[in-house]
């Protein structure tokens, strides 16, 4: 491999599906702003070029027929918006009410799921830039709208042919990328062996980098199990995650001796090739990943055995050692035995992805449509979200006061194309979570710095077919990279976005100076409604915690049983995984919070790891009896799991301690959330 694939973090950035779907949305917008351009030149045909826009907000990578309605969907609501906002330009006070009302809207639909985000987007961005446009009568208002439903249309129907073109692309990316996840996790995991790095830090970053890969997993599942049969290649994508959890789910198994093994320097050559085998194992999967999109029949490479066996030596001489205490060499056997089954998983991943019969009998009985969650827009979905004690409703209402209070500071300024940006600003960087909210605030005011810059020089020295081009290509980034990194995508937004409002009223003035103000403006007022009806991670705690143990034990009790279906197993543990994964992203974003509002983050840091070594526990019972063919144990391990989750007393067990500590745990921070539960009304 050469020195830059070896980067996990530069083939994230460069190497994904975010690039080709960054390309295919700027062209499908450059088709339709050019053939409008043709046809009707640059004035008449901006109100087409912005529809295309639009529409093309919610267009990212998932199976056809859900792209089709999400994308449907969000374009109508943002149509009817931008209606709405152009027919009350004429009316400051109207307007202001109108942006309100249409940011509420924008900000309670986040409340069907991470997905629907792109849908609140394509409702206030095609609002925000829709108001670039002069004041208009009715007529010019149904004249818009008509121009942009039809360039909205047009570019989805392209954008549909595009996807259905490359849809066997788009699958094969999925699988690299969730191949290169798995890889990232895989680094994180080898410094377990590394005894200078401090344990909390080390499981930190392993559960961060967990929660990472449960969620490329979750997209994945969208698009590789919607008729996972159809085609053989389709069989063997759809087969890759099953495998990849199968592999996590030894290697996690795994860590249940390795806090205890690296403390010993009897093991410190041991633990340094454990580490290197890990790591090799790292590159391994991520090679895979790269040869899957080059090759129909991807290969590891061939002297991948070569750690291992170097490990594998290590540890044997240890455990013939006579010096080495017994319950060390049973910790040793088992580590090795659970790394070799982590590794037996992914060698049956490669022949998987290469082979029919193997991807086949990978996936056995399973019922995949099991595991794919469906997509809906049904109202009924947003009612438990219609209360103020809702997360999603305090953040609708202080988006709608923090826009309004946007077009009010805009209005002062004197001038509407002030408040086009400034809501743009506001509308991008504004957040349910107050460290999000921080963090794109800083990445779109260096990212508008970049972007002025580059749009700036566009409109002054291009030619206006080359405004086209800067105009697509900054559609290209921001799009590409909206998910993965924002200050990359900003600077590619502000650039689509200076053009865009240059075509949409070519004689009015737009210095790169005042865009910079407006920006810094939006930016504070942002920054200011992120305090208004704040949601505290802490006061999500209790709910987090009950689900997390409730996870918990579900995953324990199908997991310990000796009769249960692979499918329920793989359920619960999915279940488990995104739970874990859900307070893991919970800590991150509270440890982005003011200082004043982080409260229990000791306490929640302690579930996290103890939430993370119950599952180690409870996979590495699962493991060992079933390679014993060890029913019995197992049910005993089960009844073991159910008393120490019930509160029984723990036993000598190490199971039961280990669950025992982690009801501790969660206990813990469920007070410390109940003793700060005023900071809500704080």
């Amino acid at each position: 491999m050469t020195p830059w694939t070896r980067s996990p973090k530069l083939l994230k950035l460069f190497v994904g599906q975010h690039v080709a779907n960054g390309l295919g949305v700027a062209a499908g917008v450059m088709i339709v702003a050019i053939s409008a351009t043709a046809f009707l030149g640059f004035a008449h045909g901006f109100a087409f070029t912005l529809g295309a826009i639009a529409a093309s907000i919610g267009d990212f990578p998932a199976p056809l027929r859900d792209k089709a309605r999400s994308m449907s969907a969000g374009f109508a609501l943002a149509l009817l918006a931008t209606a709405l906002a152009l027919a009350a330009a004429r009316w400051p006070p109207l307007e202001i009410a109108t942006i309100g009302l249409v940011s509420f809207g924008g900000g309670l639909i986040s409340g069907y799921g991470r997905w629907a985000l792109a849908t609140s987007m394509q409702i206030l961005i095609a609002m925000v830039l829709a108001l670039g446009f002069p004041p208009l009568d009715m007529a010019g208002v149904l004249k818009v709208s008509a121009s942009m439903a039809v360039g909205g249309a047009g570019y989805i129907a392209i954008s549909l042919v595009i996807s259905r073109a490359i849809a066997a692309s788009d699958r094969r990316m999925m699988t690299s990328e969730s191949l290169r996840e798995f890889a990232t996790y895989l680094f994180a995991y080898a410094r377990f062996a590394d005894p200078q790095t401090d344990l909390a830090a080390v499981y930190g970053r392993v559960i961060r980098q967990q929660a990472a890969l449960a969620e490329q997993l979750q997209g994945a599942r969208a698009l590789l199990l919607e008729k996972p049969r159809a085609t053989p290649e389709r069989v063997r994508l759809a087969a890759s995650i099953g495998l990849i959890l199968d592999g996590l789910d030894a290697l996690v198994a795994a860590q249940c001796d390795l806090p205890d093994l690296r403390r010993l320097p009897a093991a410190a050559e041991w633990m340094r090739r454990l580490g290197i085998l890990v790591r090799a194992t790292a590159l391994d999967v991520q090679h895979l990943g790269l040869d899957l999109l080059a090759h129909r029949e991807p290969a590891l490479p061939k002297d991948h055995q070569l750690a291992r066996d170097a490990a594998n030596r290590e540890g044997l001489r240890l455990i013939a050692d006579e010096d080495t205490p017994a319950d060390v060499r049973a910790a040793i056997g088992r580590t090795l035995a659970r790394l070799d089954a982590a590794r037996a998983a992914i060698a049956r991943l490669e022949r998987a992805l290469g082979d029919d019969a193997a991807a086949e009998a990978a996936i056995g009985e399973i019922k995949l449509s099991a595991f794919r969650a469906a997509r809906s827009l049904h109202p009924r979905l947003l009612k438990p979200h219609l209360t103020p004690a809702s997360p999603v409703f305090r953040y609708a209402a202080r988006l709608s006061l923090a826009m309004m209070a946007g077009g009010i500071a805009a209005a002062e300024l004197g001038g509407e194309r002030h408040g086009n940006w400034v809501l743009l600003t506001i509308s991008v960087i504004l957040r349910a979570g107050y460290g999000l909210t921080r963090q794109r605030r800083d990445d779109r005011v260096i990212g508008t710095l970049i972007g002025c810059v580059v749009a700036s020089a566009a409109v002054a020295y291009s030619p206006p077919w080359g405004l086209l081009v800067v105009q697509a290509i900054g559609l290209a980034v921001a799009h590409g990279f909206a998910r993965l990194n924002y200050r990359i995508a900003s600077t590619g937004a502000s650039m689509m976005a200076l053009v865009s409002l240059h075509l949409a009223e070519p004689n009015f003035p737009s210095p790169m100076l005042a865009r910079l103000t407006d920006t810094l403006i939006g930016a504070a007022i942002a920054h200011l409604f992120s305090y208004v009806l704040p949601n505290w991670e802490i006061s999500e705690a209790p709910k987090i915690a009950r689900r997390l143990k409730d996870r918990a034990a579900g995953f324990a009790d199908v997991a310990l049983s000796p009769g249960a279906p692979d499918q329920d197993y793989r359920l619960a543990r999915k279940d488990f995984m995104e739970a874990l994964a859900a307070l893991s992203d919970s800590a991150a974003r509270m440890g982005g919070e003011p200082r004043s509002a982080r409260r229990g983050l000791d306490e929640m840091s302690a579930m996290v790891i103890a939430a993370s070594r119950a599952a180690a526990q409870i996979s590495a019972a699962r493991i060992d009896a079933l390679e014993a063919h060890a029913a019995d144990a197992l049910e005993a391990e089960r009844r073991i799991a159910r008393e120490a989750l019930a509160g029984a007393a723990p036993s000598s067990s190490r199971l039961a301690s280990t669950l025992a500590d982690f009801l501790a745990a969660a206990d813990g921070y469920e007070k410390a959330a109940r003793r700060e539960a005023d900071l809500r009304e704080a």
